[in-house]
């Protein structure tokens, strides 16, 4: 099985992408799996480049091909809001849970309920520089799901419309098969 280095400590992520990643025979090996300090300051102004960002860290400090991936939600009604700072919006002392909240009181008046998902992954190793972007469109909810057992983050306010349902109530083996997402790690 392939190794590669992967940038975080998410164990949300490393669930989900590791899942993903070793039905294609790759193992996915986190910071605390490789025993390093990793904690990088994401100063980009694209999602793409801040991905590019913390796989190009994780290279430099392991030397293994690694990957990294920057994700959010962008709202139309909001103009792209949260977008890259999805992970910091309403400030550093909020929960996953506080976000969503503060995300559906900013569009409690609001009738135009689109937004999107917007993932991309960052590849690097001594040759090769590569960022993968997939997006799922989607609506925001009108309230908070409190049912659902999936997911992390936004997943409870998300509804992607074949589902019709928020993310939090999908299992991740059913949401990790949905066309944008397989086809993103699978360009990968």
């Amino acid at each position: 099985m392939k190794q590669i280095a992967f940038a975080t400590n998410n164990q949300h992520k490393v669930r989900e992408v590791g899942f993903i990643l070793s039905e294609l025979g790759i193992q996915i090996l986190t910071p605390n799996d490789l025993r390093i300090s990793f904690n990088v300051e994401e100063t980009g102004f694209t999602f793409a480049q801040n991905a590019l960002i913390k796989a190009r860290e994780l290279f430099r400090l392991t030397k293994l091909p690694s990957i990294a991936d920057d994700s959010g939600i962008c709202v139309s009604a909001l103009g792209g809001e949260p977008g890259i700072y999805s992970a910091r919006f309403g400030g550093p002392s909020l929960k996953d849970e506080d976000r969503a909240l503060l995300l559906l009181e900013k569009m409690k008046e609001n009738s135009d309920r689109r937004a999107h998902y917007i993932c991309v992954i960052a590849y690097v190793d001594e040759t090769t520089e590569q960022s993968f972007e997939g997006r799922c469109e989607g609506i925001i909810s009108k309230e908070y799901d409190r049912i659902g057992m999936y997911g992390f983050g936004y997943d409870p306010i998300f509804i992607y419309p074949p589902f019709q349902k928020p993310f939090s109530q999908v299992s991740e083996a059913e949401k990790i098969r949905f066309p944008i997402e397989e086809k993103l790690w699978k360009d990968f």
